[in-house]
């Protein structure tokens, strides 16, 4: 439970005001945000659930991507990003100049 005060504290340092904070059934969250006297809803599926399938989706697509780039070109984090930029606005070009649609 000492983790998740740790964490929650360390959230609420970059909030701008106290949020809404959506739980599962993990009781230490409850706890915490209790003691921190924070707004949270219990929620099963719902907004919760579409949060974390949007996480799992991006956590994919990176696999994807650095699984299917040549990565031993690659020297730094910052040639990796300048990497996907660059395959990002050639892909957005290519989109726009076939008319939506991109080529097979």
């Amino acid at each position: 439970m000492i983790i998740a005060l740790k964490f929650i504290r360390m959230v609420l340092d970059r909030c701008l005001n106290k949020p809404l904070i959506i739980v599962d059934r993990g009781p230490w969250y409850r706890w915490v945000l209790d003691r921190l006297g924070l707004e949270y809803r219990y929620e099963r599926f719902g907004l919760r659930n579409t949060v974390e399938r949007f996480f799992r989706y991006l956590k994919e697509r990176t696999e994807r991507f650095y699984n299917n780039i040549n990565t031993w070109r690659i020297q730094s984090v910052e040639d990796y990003a300048k990497t996907i930029a660059i395959t990002r606005n050639i892909t957005i070009t290519m989109i726009k100049t076939q008319g939506g649609v991109l080529p097979s």
